[in-house]
């Protein structure tokens, strides 16, 4: 087995770390936006059906 350094561990933790952070706020990103998207087509089908009971 390869001999490592322990500068070179302290920096492949450090890019990990800072990797795992950054797709966990894209992946927060896209979840926030996933569900601000449901919840406008959920309000714009309550409006719809509403309108239709008050013609009805």
């Amino acid at each position: 087995m390869a001999d490592v350094s322990e500068r070179t561990l302290q920096v492949s933790m450090l890019v990990a770390f800072a990797s795992g952070v950054l797709l966990g706020w894209q992946a927060n990103q896209l979840r926030r936006r996933n569900l601000d998207w449901r919840k406008q087509r959920l309000q714009d089908k309550l409006t719809t059906t509403q309108k239709k009971l008050d013609l009805a």
